[in-house]
């Protein structure tokens, strides 16, 4: 409808001899100052030299005379101070809307490659790889219903010196092949590598000896040296069997894995024909990106021991993504404390290949707490993402049995589990993307308060209107054109949806949609709390229509729905 209502103004403004301005078309705080408003009396008002509540009223006057008015659905329009024209949809238009596509059948717009996930091997898997998946997994949805081919691809570290780290406790366990064999599941497996990382980085930061036989065990790994490797390969596939199961439970799946051991070469050729071109240069036995000369800093992007780093990999990996699938945009979804890295890498890729300026992303996260301070996987004060997922089931199980709802184990099972994911899914999808989030479990499951629990129930509770619907005899109310102020407000909801999604699309914002979803289910339950619904065909039609928002938008979420909870 934003889109409809810009073609229409940008169209009155060259009939006013207004050329090549976009106007800006916002949703309504609330109906009273009607249901879109447009700021573009204020932004004319210094070029056309006159107060903005006089534009305002000559573009009202073009815009009552234009014929496309009635077929949008405009029913009035009003110039409010200090000069926004208000925009009001017509009931019968709204009622119409509920019959209509819940979403526009946009054509491919971009090849977009969203790079998220990103784990370790050999490292512990923290609620931060939650909300990376959480948050990647969501974006893309929203771009491929915004009409966008999306790529989803996932960069996994199974090369670098974590992993030597983690070897060499290994390496030191006596008898290591039998305290191998008595790790049965592949949680303890996992459990007891990242155990074995945190005692390796501890040995490097405080033991010389350790750390030089680390950097040697390093060294063999990037060599595939048979002393070392065989232990390497067998527990990298503890790792990335682990975090297969983490993708599956969160319901998320990768078009290409990629790995450090793909690009680690391929990046080290890279950056040493770089410094032929006077893109990278020696300093110290090693080779960096000048960054100072671009207002940025320098970065190491081979080691004086020949290694290529994070950068130098990062530079195949970006040869190996743009020649892949040629992305208009790629995205990374990486952490807030990685800005400045990707400042850097972005201008020395450009630099290598310039045909990617402007083409790469960083969507920044901010950190998850459990209100005890920043975690850090290096001091092993890591929240674990299969505990935090644990300990919510643990709270949606128990507010499942104590309002007694029995429905079968089975069933049981899986409302917990779903619950589960809603519950954490939200709560991390709610915060823009940018700040820190305070993870409080409690919060997260309340069923009646801002959280996913309690949007999957407004979506079984409309569920559960609809079939008992389908039972009834009562004679229907017909069709009014006419809205009570609740079934109003509900009505007025559905029709923002394109539009919203459209904006969590274009700002990779999942909260904007969040928050819409939220305000959709206050709605509902007030007018489900005041109207008897069943009866009558304009209410069922409502709650129909908001049954269809709830699941495409908990959908585009990655959220799975439940049919009664």
């Amino acid at each position: 409808m934003k889109i409809t209502i810009q073609k229409i103004l940008t169209n009155i403004l060259l009939d006013m001899g207004i050329p090549d301005v976009k106007p800006d078309v916002d949703i309504s705080d609330t109906p009273e100052h009607g249901d879109y408003t447009t700021n573009i009396a204020m932004k004319l008002s210094k070029t056309l030299k006159k107060s903005p509540m006089v534009i305002g009223e000559e573009i009202k006057n073009h815009l009552e005379k234009n014929g496309d008015l009635q077929k949008a659905g405009i029913e009035k329009i009003e110039v409010m101070p200090p000069g926004f024209i208000n925009i009001f949809i017509s009931n019968e238009f709204l009622l119409e809307n509920l019959k209509k596509p819940l979403l526009p059948n946009n054509e491919k717009k971009q090849t977009i490659l969203v790079e998220y996930a990103q784990p370790n091997t050999h490292k512990a898997f923290h609620i931060g790889h939650l909300r990376n998946i959480i948050t990647g997994e969501s974006v893309v949805r929203l771009l491929e219903t915004d009409g966008n081919h999306v790529i989803r691809a996932n960069y996994q570290g199974d090369v670098g010196l974590h992993i030597a780290k983690a070897l060499y406790t290994l390496l030191h366990i006596p008898n290591l092949k039998s305290q191998i064999s008595i790790l049965k599941t592949i949680q303890q497996k996992t459990d007891f590598l990242a155990q074995a990382y945190v005692s390796g980085n501890k040995a490097y930061e405080e033991d010389e000896d350790a750390k030089k036989e680390i950097n040697a065990i390093n060294k063999k790994i990037y060599e595939k040296n048979p002393d070392i490797y065989p232990l390497y390969e067998q527990t990298r596939a503890w790792s990335l069997e682990y975090f297969d199961l983490m993708y599956t439970r969160l319901g998320t799946h990768f078009d290409r894995l990629y790995f450090e051991s793909d690009v680690y070469t391929l990046g080290k050729q890279l950056v040493t024909d770089g410094i032929k071109k006077g893109i990278f240069e020696e300093s110290d036995g090693a080779v960096i990106f000048p960054g100072e000369k671009f207002g940025l800093h320098n970065r190491v992007f081979i080691t004086s021991e020949g290694n290529p780093t994070y950068e130098g990999k990062d530079i195949g990996l970006a040869k190996l993504q743009f020649g892949d699938y040629h992305p208009d945009t790629v995205i990374h979804c990486v952490s807030t404390e990685q800005i400045q890295y990707f400042n850097v890498m972005f201008e020395a890729i450009a630099r290598v290949f310039p045909d990617t300026r402007g083409k790469e992303y960083h969507l920044a996260y901010g950190f998850v707490q459990l209100k005890s301070g920043k975690m850090s996987s290096r001091t092993g004060n890591v929240v674990l993402g299969s505990w935090l997922l644990d300990e919510v089931k643990k709270a949606m199980e128990k507010i499942i049995n104590e309002g007694k709802r029995e429905y079968g184990d089975t069933d049981n099972e899986d409302i917990a589990e779903k619950a589960t994911i809603a519950a954490i899914k939200y709560a991390f999808l709610k915060v823009n993307t940018d700040q820190e989030i305070a993870f409080d479990i409690n919060e997260s499951v309340n069923i009646t308060g801002d959280s996913g629990p309690y949007l999957l129930y407004t979506y079984a509770r409309c569920k559960s209107v609809i079939k008992k619907s389908k039972g009834n005899s009562q004679q229907s109310a017909g069709n009014s054109q006419t809205l009570n102020e609740e079934e109003h407000a509900v009505a007025r909801l559905l029709l923002f949806f394109p539009d919203i999604v459209g904006s969590a699309a274009t700002n990779y914002a999942p909260n904007i949609l969040c928050e819409y979803l939220y305000d959709l289910a206050q709605a509902f339950n007030l007018f489900y709390a005041k109207h008897t619904i069943v009866g009558s065909d304009t209410r069922l039609t409502l709650t129909q229509a908001v049954a269809d928002v709830m699941m495409t938008g908990l959908t585009l979420l990655g959220i799975p729905t439940v049919e009664r909870m």
